[in-house]
């Protein structure tokens, strides 16, 4: 028992750790513009709003722009549970669960200061991804902001987040299983030729631009 709080203690410091790295990692333009706030009507350039401008450019997520941005989703995605299929064996002892997949749009908008804001789906996927990506980008952390002629603008951007598992983690073989790594594997069906999860197929924003929906 006292070697497994230790464990948990160890584990615990760590992820307190990596959180704050994490924070950190994520800080770059915090301090661009301090006491910042955007408060007075401006035009919105992309996304619903309208077309971007030949010499807009676009706001920059930190420590390194769309890869950045595509690996924050990746690590804070929560893979709700929303089966669309069970798949039984001839004996019907054994089952393979499958998943909702999907790809959930949202558009937000970075005002003058880096901030995003304004959220709202462009496209649905259901209700438990919808409300997931919501959720994601509802912690973003700040931006570098666009700018137009060397002005700050507020800009819209689509941002894809993809629901691609295939299927549900099997339970693990004991109580503690799927913590001390002694259950089923957790990870995607290896047998799936969908890769759509990994960070190479995720689309940026600027493949989402309103006029291609």
């Amino acid at each position: 028992m006292r070697k497994m709080i230790q464990s948990l203690l160890v584990i615990s410091l760590f992820f307190v750790a990596t959180a704050l790295v994490a924070q950190d990692r994520y800080a770059e333009f915090e301090e661009l513009y301090p006491g910042c706030v955007d408060d007075v009507d401006s035009p919105i350039y992309g996304g619903t709003y309208g077309k971007w401008p030949k010499d807009l450019n676009l706001p920059e997520f930190p420590n390194g722009g769309d890869v950045e941005l595509i690996r924050f989703v990746h690590a804070n995605l929560e893979y709700p549970e929303v089966i669309e299929s069970v798949e039984y064996s001839e004996d019907k002892k054994d089952s393979v669960v499958h998943l909702a997949k999907g790809t959930v749009a949202v558009q937000i908008v970075i005002d003058r200061c880096g901030r995003a804001s304004r959220a709202e789906i462009i496209q649905s996927v259901n209700e438990a991804y919808d409300e997931e990506a919501l959720r994601i980008l509802s912690g973003l952390p700040v931006f570098k902001p666009g700018d137009l002629n060397g002005e700050r603008v507020k800009v819209a951007l689509i941002v894809p987040i993809h629901f691609s598992r295939s299927a549900m983690p099997p339970p693990p073989e004991s109580e503690y299983g799927d913590f001390w790594g002694d259950g089923e594997d957790w990870s995607d069906d290896s047998s799936s030729d969908d890769s759509s999860d990994s960070y190479d197929s995720y689309d940026s924003y600027e493949d989402y631009n309103y006029d291609d929906w």
